[in-house]
């Protein structure tokens, strides 16, 4: 009894010194993924709130039509789903994950870092369709609108981050430390969640689940920008570009 009792101890303080070892890692993957996806998002409202008609006038979709203020445009309620939906759900899942890929495949080696490219694309509809699943639920709706979010947006999402996500995980894993990865990440997450933010709240949905039908002109929605990244992001410079050229004037 004395051994097992000695032997528990032991596994105790080991098991307590690997948590704490994890307390910081954890705070600073969870500020910076909040403050990637927070940010991405209020990008996303811009960008999406300033549509420019077929006349190339630029016009503006205040998210309140009573609304006079200069960020008439800012949806809070949207930013702080997205906001909660990092902190409490991608955070966990994108610091475990992280996690059990480099115990699985640890180096930076050439081999090893393309393992872990490939596992975290495996995974990656997990994560797209967590992140669905919560922003969905946190705004009121139930997993049948959750299950068809899932299935008709999720596909292509993943797809687009395919044109993206490898090579900021190769310069990630392979010049960065294991701890200080998820602010690296978060960087070039921050362009990234511009893209999922939109496909994450578009279309907006009625609490009976049916698609809302805007009042005013709808407004240009970069997840459906061509269906990938890339053109998403033209469409992002493109909005913020035209905006400068007409405040220049």
């Amino acid at each position: 009894m004395t051994g097992f009792g000695v032997n528990a101890k032991k596994i105790t303080i080991r098991t307590l010194k690997g948590l704490r070892s994890l307390i910081k890692p954890y705070l600073i993957a969870t500020v910076a993924i909040g403050t990637s996806v927070t940010t991405g998002d209020l990008i996303c409202q811009y960008i999406e709130s300033h549509k420019k008609n077929r006349k190339g006038v630029i016009t503006i979709t205040p998210s309140s039509p009573s609304s006079s203020s200069p960020l008439s445009w800012w949806d809070r309620k949207r930013s702080r789903v997205m906001c909660t939906a990092a902190v409490f759900v991608s955070t966990p899942w994108s610091f475990t994950l992280s996690r059990i890929v480099e115990r699985l495949f640890p180096g930076t080696q050439n081999i090893q870092i393309v393992k872990k490219i490939l596992t975290n694309t495996l995974f990656a509809p997990i994560g797209i369709s967590l992140m669905f699943t919560s922003v969905i639920l946190l705004n009121g709706h139930t997993f049948r609108e959750v299950k068809r979010k899932v299935k008709n947006d999720m596909p292509k999402t993943f797809l687009a981050g395919t044109c993206y996500w490898p090579l900021v995980s190769f310069l990630n894993f392979r010049f960065i430390p294991l701890d200080y990865r998820p602010i690296a990440g978060s960087l070039a997450g921050a362009i990234w969640n511009v893209y999922v933010s939109s496909a994450a709240n578009n279309p907006k949905l009625n609490p009976d689940g049916s698609i809302q039908i805007p009042a005013g002109p709808a407004p240009t929605l970069l997840a459906e920008s061509g269906g990938s990244a890339v053109p998403a992001l033209q469409e992002a410079w493109r909005t913020l570009d035209d905006d400068n050229k007409k405040k220049d004037r």
